[in-house]
C-alpha cells in the first residue's frame, strides 16, 4: 500500500483523537518540534523511525530529550500505536501529514519570512497585519539570509513580496540593460 496514504490515515486518526481531548495544540506544537529536529538530526531521526532494536520506551526516551520536555499523552499514545503496527519507519511522514490536517482544520497559514539579519518584532508585526487581511491564524517561520544585504522576503499561501535590496539591484541593472539594448 502506498506510504502517503497509510501515512494521511494515521494522522487523521491523531487529529480526531486530539479534537476529541482538546490536546490538538500541544500535540500540534511537539509534532512540529519533532520533524524540525528529524530534520535536523539524522542519527535522531534515523533511531526513532529505523532501529528495530531500539525499543518503544527508549524512542519515547530520545523523543522527550529532543523536545526538552515531556512528551504529551496524546503523543505518547500515538507513537505506541505507530510502533505497536511496525510503522515507525513512516513516522516522520505521518508527523507532516498530521502538521498539514491540523493545519487546514484551524485555519492557520503558514508563511516565511527571510531577512539579512534579525529585525526585533518584523515577524509579529507581519503575523498580525497578515492575520487580519487573511482571517486566518498566521505563523510565520524566520530565516536569514545575509546575501539579500538589506530589506527582507515574504512569502504565504503562493504570493510573494521581495523587499530585498538584493531583488531592487536586480530591478535596476535589468532596467539598465533594458535601456541600454534600446540605445545600441
Amino acid at each position: 500500500m502506498n506510504e502517503g496514504v497509510i501515512a494521511a490515515r494515521y494522522a487523521k486518526a491523531l487529529l480526531k483523537y486530539v479534537q476529541e481531548s482538546d490536546a490538538g495544540e500541544e500535540v500540534y506544537s511537539q509534532a512540529c518540534q519533532l520533524v524540525q529536529k528529524m530534520q535536523q538530526v539524522q542519527q535522531f531521526s534515523d533511531y526513532v523511525r529505523k532501529h528495530p532494536e531500539v525499543n518503544l520506551d527508549r524512542k519515547l526516551e530520545l523523543m522527550e530529550a529532543a523536545l526538552e520536555a515531556p512528551l504529551s499523552d496524546g503523543m505518547k499514545r500515538f507513537a505506541a500505536l505507530v510502533y505497536g503496527h511496525k510503522r515507525m519507519p513512516i513516522f516522520q511522514r505521518m508527523l507532516y501529514s498530521f502538521i498539514d490536517q491540523y493545519r487546514q482544520h484551524a485555519g492557520i497559514k503558514v508563511g516565511r519570512l527571510v531577512s539579512a539579519e534579525h529585525v526585533p518584532g518584523l515577524r509579529e508585526r507581519l503575523e498580525t497585519m497578515l492575520s487580519q487581511r487573511t482571517g486566518a491564524i498566521v505563523q510565520i517561520e524566520e530565516d536569514l539570509r545575509p546575501d539579500l544585504l538589506g530589506g527582507f522576503i515574504v512569502e504565504i499561501d503562493g504570493m510573494r513580496l521581495d523587499a530585498s535590496v538584493l531583488e531592487q539591484i536586480r530591478r535596476i541593472r535589468s532596467e539598465l540593460i533594458d535601456k541600454n539594448n534600446r540605445i545600441v
